[in-house]
């Protein structure tokens, strides 16, 4: 049967720009992960982001005026601010919505990090394994995957629902190993796969995929 789906023109991805946490690890022995700000380069990372974006969605001469985005972002205050700044980028008429996805959030490394024993901690992961090992108090790289299947499983849910307008596309603002753990699940990559990946830089743009292609 013809498929009648209005799909996305694409997924975008983009880690939040440089945070404080980015440029000193204290940071997170006094301030709560989830409100960590972006720096002064970051706010102006996460403007450049906006423009990468815009150069993107202007390459394709069928939508290049009348493109919209829709926004899923995590709730963490630097996820925030980077939103805002790809968003400041971009007249109004181009934005279609934003919704902010608790799924798409850190992984969670336990409560306020006492950063000597972070860093014992990081070791210990590097000999159990990366992505299976726990924080205390916290979140393995697997829990991640699961919560990051419960967000796509979510993110499906809408396109098929028809949710979204022809000439749209989605711009994931996430954190790196929530962006890493996304593309593992979506295109089915095992966890040696996984681990041969690393985070993208504080607001690089990745595109997942063309999904009318």
């Amino acid at each position: 049967p013809k498929d009648y789906r209005v799909l996305p023109e694409r997924i975008i991805l983009v880690r939040h720009a440089e945070s404080e946490g980015n440029v000193d690890n204290k940071a997170y022995s006094y301030i709560p992960d989830s409100q960590v700000p972006l720096t002064a380069r970051g706010h102006m990372q996460a403007r450049e982001a906006g423009q990468m974006i815009k150069q993107v969605m202007k390459s394709d001469p069928e939508a290049r005026d009348n493109f919209r985005l829709f926004f899923y972002i995590s709730p963490y205050k630097r996820s925030l601010q980077t939103y805002e700044g790809i968003c400041s980028q971009f007249p109004s008429h181009h934005l279609l919505g934003v919704q902010e996805e608790v799924q798409l959030r850190e992984q969670d490394f336990g409560n306020f990090q006492d950063h000597v024993g972070k860093q014992r901690e990081k070791a210990e992961r590097l000999r159990f394994g990366r992505f299976f090992y726990r924080f205390p108090n916290g979140e393995s790289g697997a829990d991640v995957y699961d919560r990051i299947t419960i967000f796509e499983d979510h993110m499906i849910r809408d396109i098929n629902a028809g949710r979204f307008a022809d000439k749209t596309s989605l711009v994931l603002v996430t954190h790196g190993l929530a962006l890493r753990v996304f593309l593992m699940r979506w295109f089915h990559w095992t966890v040696d796969e996984f681990l041969s990946v690393y985070n993208p830089g504080n607001a690089e743009v990745r595109g997942c995929c063309d999904c009318v292609s």
